[in-house]
């Protein structure tokens, strides 16, 4: 019983591997239409052809991801509309981050993500929060690791069920039970891991990914042809910006020094008076 145990593990994976290689690559063949002939030649019982896979059996997997980025000239608003935006699109906001205070130019950055079957109209309305000045789309076809995946997970877990009726039949040595064991629990972290990425893809592919960018300039025109009047109330309004933001650091610190001063003069003033009262005795 003890060499047949350790014989049977090999046999167990030679045979599982040998099923996954087999099956590695999805058919991704369109169904034939009606009445057309099935090309591949495999028949079924009493000659009958095999069933063709249904159209969700051979469902493409795309990932879909968009960077768009824009120019407001009020930015007050945005953060509630880009939420709001989401929410009708059946989306959410997976993550924000706004920069700037009033009085000065604001940005935000957020990463929405959207249905996939709600991709493309997210993108239109998405364009109308402001003015457009970049996007850039990507898709990624990830079928054959989603397909391939699947099936090396159904071949795994033959070989798992294998093993397990081989550990529940082993009544040798200790070392026996040990050595199907660990290669039950190496079988069993091949087919954890392949899942966690079955369900990565699933959750990438359900659900498309949306980088926002939008930031604030005032008197915005659209830079392909900026007139003379545009391009000085632009300057106007950034140095007055500059400036009010200077004058206003400028004060804080003056506010900020004045006990220090207050506290500092003390002491000269005591000086001063110390000074005045000698010359006058010596006088």
């Amino acid at each position: 019983m003890r060499w047949t145990c350790l014989l049977l593990i090999p046999l167990v994976a030679v045979g599982c591997g040998r099923a996954d290689y087999k099956s590695k690559k999805p058919d991704m063949r369109p169904a034939a239409s009606k009445g057309g002939v099935d090309t591949s030649g495999a028949m079924g019982p009493a000659g009958a052809e095999k069933p063709l896979p249904s159209a969700s059996a051979l469902q493409r997997k795309i990932i879909y991801t968009a960077e768009v980025q824009l120019v407001v000239e009020a930015f007050d608003s945005v953060p509630s509309e880009v939420e709001a935006l989401a929410k009708r699109f059946d989306g959410y906001v997976a993550s924000s981050t706004l920069t700037g205070s009033p009085g000065r130019p604001r940005s935000g950055e957020w990463t929405i993500r959207v249905p996939v079957e709600r991709y493309a109209e997210f993108l239109t309305a998405v364009k109308e929060l402001g003015e457009v000045h970049h996007v850039s789309t990507d898709s990624t076809d990830v079928s054959e690791e989603y397909y391939d995946l699947e099936s090396r997970i159904r071949n795994k877990k033959k070989q798992e069920s294998r093993l397990l009726e081989l550990l529940a039949d082993a009544t040798g040595k200790l070392e026996e039970v040990l050595s199907v064991e660990r290669e039950l629990a190496r079988v069993r972290e091949e087919i954890e891991r392949m899942e966690g990425r079955v369900r990565v893809l699933d959750d990438l592919t359900t659900l498309t990914t949306v980088t926002l960018r939008i930031n604030e300039i005032k008197d915005y025109m659209p830079e392909q042809a900026p007139t003379y009047a545009t391009r000085v109330r632009r300057a106007w309004s950034g140095s007055m910006d500059t400036l009010v933001s200077t004058a206003k650091t400028v004060s804080i610190a003056v506010v900020a020094a004045v006990p220090w001063v207050a506290v500092l003069l003390v002491p000269v003033i005591l000086l001063v008076l110390l000074l005045r009262i000698r010359r006058r005795r010596r006088g």
